[in-house]
């Protein structure tokens, strides 16, 4: 992990819009790369207060409730994406010339041409996306380590000089990330493929146990008692909460549908194969996967041998 000092990374004062789980990791990903300026948070009820009285924070940021100009240099905005937009329309008039903004939303085409409208002209902003997460969110979760590893995407159509670009992707590479650019189209696309469509899977997946299905494949009670490693893998993701999820499939639903359609082929082919007993067929799909899932170990291998 590279230290970064604050005359180094361009930033002496970072406003958190949304210090929840993102937020707060950002904030303290700041500390252990050797920040030292001050951290601000704002947004939401009880959030910004427990940023602050958990140390994630230095102090509450009220320049957008009083309607007063911001001071920061570098605004991360990890709200959820209705709150990203709602900010951009809202309060970035109130940001400060030369003011760096760049966000955590999962989807991006629709934030942002929100903030291509909705800044100033004196306004940067650079979308982003960082590839990490929990299915726990709130500042409580929050861990300065939950960049490390990670793919942290930067839009390369954005309004902001080269030195700009360059400062935000030191501070990330900085965190232990790997930054990776990209288009807003290409990134929706893909994202709907490799963790849009998990989510709904996992929970589709899960309400394969609730009540309404019992009896249907199995007894409901016994198949809960028998569940292992492999049932709690694929249903991780189901205990996330539909308030973050609602904005990702509204932003970005017809990648999403496409994804889901793909899926269902394939599935339809596999219930295909095993009603008429065509072993050979699954088999093909096993292969198949297996190459797959290596391929991928290999590219996210090589992507993280130098960090």
């Amino acid at each position: 992990m590279t230290n970064v000092k604050n005359s180094d990374a361009g930033f002496k004062h970072v406003t958190i819009v949304g210090c929840g789980l993102l937020g707060g990791s950002f904030a303290l990903a700041l500390r252990r790369s050797g920040f030292t300026g001050r951290i601000t948070a704002c947004g939401g009820k009880r959030s910004p207060q427990l940023a602050v009285e958990r140390g994630v924070a230095d102090a509450l940021e009220t320049s957008f409730d009083t309607n007063q100009p911001c001071e920061a240099d570098l605004v991360f905005l990890a709200a959820p994406i209705s709150g990203i937009l709602d900010f951009l329309k809202t309060k970035g008039h109130l940001l400060k010339a030369g003011a760096l903004v760049t966000d955590a939303g999962s989807t991006k085409a629709e934030i942002c041409r929100a903030a291509q409208i909705a800044l100033p002209a004196h306004v940067a902003f650079i979308g982003g996306h960082p590839m990490a997460g929990k299915e726990h969110t709130g500042v409580e979760y929050s861990d300065a380590h939950l960049f490390e590893r990670a793919t942290w995407a930067l839009m390369e159509e954005h309004r902001a000089t080269d030195e700009q670009f360059k400062r935000l992707r030191n501070l990330i590479v900085s965190f232990g990330a790997r930054a990776l650019v990209t288009t807003p189209e290409r990134h929706d696309a893909a994202v709907a493929l490799i963790s849009h469509l998990p989510q709904l899977v996992a929970s589709t997946l899960a309400i394969l146990l609730d009540g309404k299905h019992d009896g249907s494949v199995a007894e409901r009670a016994l198949a809960q008692q028998l569940t292992a490693t492999g049932w709690r893998d694929m249903t991780r993701l189901a205990g996330s909460s539909f308030s973050v999820w609602r904005d990702i499939v509204m932003t970005n639903q017809p990648n999403v549908t496409q994804a889901l359609s793909l899926l269902i082929a394939e599935l339809q082919n596999l219930q295909e194969a095993l009603a008429q007993r065509d072993y050979n067929a699954v088999q093909d799909l096993f292969k198949a996967a297996n190459r797959s899932v290596e391929e991928h170990r290999a590219i996210r291998l090589n992507a993280f041998e130098k960090l």
